[in-house]
């Protein structure tokens, strides 16, 4: 009978134990008011201090003025133009070279270079657009034309 008594206690303690405790715990209660108040004031903060943008004090702007436009004065054209054509364009200034084509009378030409051997000049083929050298007697340069501006070659 001792074994039972003693059985029956070590089997009642845990039920007893188990009796006391809680099943589960509770969460507490959720205030939905005072959390949405919260929200809605940073939301208010956040927005008030982002769309604050002070306007700088009026400046005086004087007012427009007429101005005279001066209009610059158009320099001369000194482009050099083909005379007595047709005339022959070398590869190189020298006339036993390879002809590179024959330019027409009056044609306007741009002026590259000038040669090291005198009476040669290097222009710009109008037909094929590449370099090519003529015959000072055949090309009319004007004589205001600063020729220093242009490489010796």
């Amino acid at each position: 009978m001792k074994k039972h008594l003693f059985l029956l206690i070590i089997l009642t303690i845990p039920t007893l134990l188990s009796a006391c405790a809680p099943a589960t715990p509770t969460q507490p209660p959720v205030d939905t008011i005072g959390t949405r108040a919260a929200e809605l004031a940073s939301l208010m903060l956040t927005q008030t201090v982002a769309a604050y943008s002070p306007t700088p004090p009026p400046t005086f702007t004087p007012a427009p003025t007429a101005t005279e436009i001066i209009l610059p004065t158009p320099e001369p054209i000194h482009e050099p133009m083909v005379r007595n054509g047709p005339a022959p364009c070398y590869l190189k200034p020298d006339p036993s070279s390879v002809l590179s084509s024959n330019i027409s009378d009056f044609e306007i030409v741009e002026l590259l270079a000038i040669s090291s051997i005198p009476g040669w000049y290097k222009i710009t083929n109008p037909y094929f657009n590449t370099p090519c050298w003529i015959y000072e007697d055949y090309i009319d340069i004007d004589g205001k034309m600063d020729l220093s501006r242009f490489p010796i070659e």
